[in-house]
Parts: C-alpha cells; structure tokens; sequence
C-alpha cells in the first residue's frame, strides 16, 4: 500500500539468466514483512515474482517458493 506502507529498501543484482529464469541475490536494508516478495512482484520493484510465491506470484506455478536465505552474506562484501 503506497499511501498507508512504511518505507522499505532493497537491492538486487542479477546473477545469471537461463531457461527463462533469473538468479538474482537480494539484500533487504529493511526488516518489513513480505519485503523480498513485494519488491519482486510489484510493478514498481522487479516486477517479477519469486517463482513458486503463492501470494504475489500470479501464476508462478511451483512446487515450493523459490526463495533462500544464505546468512553472513553481506552486500558491502559482494561489491
């Protein structure tokens, strides 16, 4: 919700692409609930919903959510 929302940060890099997929690191700066799926789906953000999300996803048929969390992996490290 734009009007009622609190503010909430994310970058991305793209890691690969293939097959019609794309591997892309997320780095929440944020805490929100929802963050990395509303930032992926909304047309303002990716615009492209994790694969498997099945409230955001909008068809993204998966077995599961395609979301992992990988920990002490920090963003200033990576640039």
């Amino acid at each position: 919700d734009m009007q009622h929302g609190k503010p909430s940060v994310t970058t991305y890099r793209v890691v690969s692409t293939q097959g019609g997929r794309t591997l892309v690191w997320l780095y929440p700066h944020t805490g929100r609930t929802h963050q990395l799926r509303v930032h992926c789906a909304h047309p303002l953000g990716l615009a492209t919903p994790i694969l498997g999300d099945p409230l955001y996803g909008r068809g993204t048929a998966a077995p599961r959510m395609y979301l992992h969390a990988v920990p002490s992996l920090h963003y200033e490290m990576l640039q």
